[in-house]
């Protein structure tokens, strides 16, 4: 897996793998989760600042994917990511996300 710089939006993803189990390790790898629970957000704020109605998430390049949310989706994506800051204990994070929310 590698990413381009970390201040494109929206996060564009290379992931290679030899079998299908190896995808399923992804979501066990902590960077991995971090990556793009971050991404997430970033995209989601700008779209806010730009008033976008739906916004990209994600790009996975090799296999030409994006990942596109609705406006209506802001939120609970929004309340999924306080939900991990949570679970890692960054509630500092989760503190911003909640004001981010408000501002949906």
């Amino acid at each position: 897996m590698s990413k381009t710089a970390e201040t494109d939006i929206p996060l564009s993803l290379r992931i290679v793998f030899d079998e299908i189990e190896d995808i399923e390790v992804l979501k066990q790898n902590e960077e991995f989760l971090e990556l793009i629970h971050r991404g997430a957000v970033a995209a989601i704020k700008q779209a806010i600042r730009k008033n976008k109605s739906e916004c990209i998430l994600f790009q996975i390049e090799n296999l030409n994917l994006k990942i596109k949310i609705k406006k209506s989706q802001y939120k609970a994506i929004i309340d999924s990511c306080i939900k991990y800051y949570e679970l890692i204990e960054d509630y500092q994070t989760c503190q911003k996300l909640v004001r981010v929310k408000e501002r949906i």
